[in-house]
């Protein structure tokens, strides 16, 4: 990699760290079901959640039970590592006890799911100017995906969904540089990109959707090469997703008796345990009338939301006229179809309590691959876009990523302008004065809208200094 590559992509890591630490959602059912796991994993060291679901600050109704004990009903991805990284900051503030619980929610928040989310957008930038040696289209593109779409607001709250995301791109990414890249024979390179599939998986089960087609990519690449024709180039990534499935397979034996008996088959709730019963764990067959309200319906479709997605049709145009990396447009495109498709058939489609269709979100990273190839002519139409998607995406965070379903859940009820999750509950609630925690808050003392002011200033200043770069070396 050019060093001047690896510098512009430190600025976007640098950028895209800073706004997801900026905001601070404080968690719901489905974030706190996870820290109620790391707190009783670390300062109990159990996997039961018996102490915490029902207490402040930990307090959830998605909770699974099993011979008399309460168990988090989650795939255990985000909660390894939180377990990872708040065993150190336990055992400070046992010692201190400088940090409240809040604040410690806060700093998982960001290392479990924002900084993984960062390193991502670092290598949407890396991918996007290799393909296209344009800096300014890539930047736009990375921000785009990163900042452009549920991505954003999704990566300042202990859900699953951007870390998938990002454990997927990741992968792909590695992927991809197998086949431009001969020297990445490493054994490492191999074993990881195994590894983080892996992890991905238990991360998020749906996730699998994608992992399918990338090993299948995978094996597309390696086999086309003869360095890569060896029994390493399979036992090696197969090892490294096999770390993490053990993982989940022994929390499931340990907690639920079995080792494919997981805390959904166990929900306490009567209405998730009815519903998840169907199909194969609430997914049924597909509907053709929640795919059109999954992207073009202005209550929660991805298009209304994220407009500057709309450009990857004539981005995919371009890739297939011209044949532009038709294997990289044909993995990117099955895995968002995939991924639309398959879970139009959940039973809670639109993510119940949510600002848009969270199930989606980790297919949300493969847009980058058409956004970086829609063509210059457009131009005019990928800044306002991008600017547009952005400033949405800044609502939702400031706001609340947990919009309630009021009006999602009787989508079809609606009529098409009637009402917008992010315009006609969020934003109300920041024109009244509901602003969830920032930086600005905390550290400043603003209120309201100012406390945007520091961000905004940050945002200005890191690309003042990426596009002075691009002048300077001009």
């Amino acid at each position: 990699m050019q060093p001047s590559v690896r510098r512009d992509a430190l600025i976007i890591f640098a950028l895209l760290a800073i706004v997801f630490g900026y905001f601070y959602q404080d968690g719901g059912w489905n974030e706190n079901s996870r820290y109620s796991l790391i707190f009783a994993t670390v300062e109990q060291g159990t996997f039961k959640i018996d102490d915490y679901y029902n207490t402040a600050g930990s307090a959830t109704g998605d909770y699974a039970s099993y011979k008399g004990h309460i168990y988090s009903d989650k795939s255990i991805g985000p909660a390894i590592l939180g377990v990872i990284f708040y065993e150190p900051i336990y055992q400070f503030n046992r010692l201190t006890h400088a940090l409240s619980r809040d604040t410690v929610k806060e700093i998982l928040a960001f290392l479990v799911i924002g900084l993984p989310a960062a390193i991502a957008g670092s290598l949407m930038y890396i991918l996007s100017y290799h393909l296209t040696r344009r800096r300014i289209r890539s930047y736009l593109a990375t921000l785009a995906i990163a900042l452009g779409t549920l991505y954003f607001p999704f990566a300042i709250v202990l859900f699953s969904h951007t870390l998938t995301a990002a454990l997927l791109f990741a992968a792909f990414f590695m992927i991809f540089f197998l086949s431009e890249s001969p020297s990445k024979k490493k054994k490492l390179y191999l074993f990881l990109i195994g590894l983080i599939l892996g992890f991905a998986l238990i991360s998020e089960y749906p996730a699998g959707i994608v992992i399918v087609v990338l090993v299948v990519y995978y094996f597309l690449v390696t086999w086309k090469r003869p360095e890569y024709r060896n029994a390493a180039s399979v036992l090696l990534p197969a090892l490294g997703g096999l770390i993490p499935i053990s993982l989940q397979l022994a929390y499931n034996r340990i907690c639920f008796g079995g080792d494919f008996s997981i805390g959904y088959q166990h929900l306490v709730n009567q209405f998730f345990s009815a519903s998840m019963s169907q199909g194969l764990e609430g997914i049924s067959w597909p509907r053709l009338s929640v795919m059109f309200d999954m992207t073009f319906q202005p209550t929660v479709g991805i298009f209304w939301e994220s407009p500057v997605l709309l450009l990857a049709f004539a981005g995919a145009a371009v890739m297939f006229i011209r044949k532009l990396h038709r294997r990289e447009a044909v993995v990117a495109g099955v895995s968002i179809l995939a991924y639309i498709v398959i879970l139009s058939g959940y039973f809670m489609w639109w993510g119940g309590y949510s600002v848009g269709p969270r199930q989606i979100l980790p297919m949300l990273p493969f847009f980058l691959i058409f956004l970086i190839f829609v063509p210059k002519a457009l131009d005019w139409l990928f800044v306002p876009l991008t600017a547009v998607s952005i400033g949405q995406m800044v609502i939702a965070a400031a706001s609340t990523v947990e919009t309630p379903d009021t009006y999602a859940a009787h989508i079809s009820t609606l009529r098409f302008f009637q009402y917008s999750n992010i315009w006609s509950y969020d934003w109300k609630q920041l024109l009244n004065g509901y602003f969830n925690q920032n930086l600005g808050h905390s550290l400043l003392h603003l209120k309201g809208f100012t406390s945007l002011i520091p961000l905004l200033v940050i945002f200005a200043a890191l690309s003042i200094v990426f596009f002075w770069r691009g002048v300077k070396k001009e």
